[in-house]
C-alpha cells in the first residue's frame, strides 16, 4: 500500500501523523482515500480537479508530471510538497 508523506502544515488533519499508508493506483485514488479518512484534507490538495498552485505531488521523489492521473505502485512513497518561496 502507498505511503504518503504529510507536510508539517497538513499534519493537524492526520492526528500529527507525518506519514499515512493510503490505498491507491493513482494519485486521484489516493488523494481520495486520503479524504475519505481525513475529511477536509483533499480541499487542502485538490482545486478544481488539479493539484493546488503552489503545491506538487511526487511518487518516489519525482514529481508527478501527469497530475492526479499518474500511477502509483503498490509499494510506491507520494509525497505532498509545498511551494518553497525565497527571494
Amino acid at each position: 500500500m502507498p505511503l504518503v508523506f504529510i507536510p508539517s502544515l497538513m499534519r493537524n488533519m492526520t492526528e500529527n501523523q507525518d506519514r499515512v499508508p493510503i490505498e491507491g493506483s493513482t494519485l486521484r485514488q489516493v488523494v481520495d482515500n486520503l479524504d475519505a479518512r481525513y475529511p477536509g484534507i483533499k480541499d487542502l490538495i485538490v482545486q478544481d480537479g488539479r493539484v493546488r498552485p503552489g503545491l506538487a505531488l511526487a511518487i518516489n521523489g519525482e514529481v508527478a508530471t501527469t497530475g492526479l492521473m499518474a500511477k502509483v505502485a503498490e509499494e510506491a512513497e507520494v509525497q505532498i510538497l509545498p511551494a518553497i518561496g525565497g527571494g
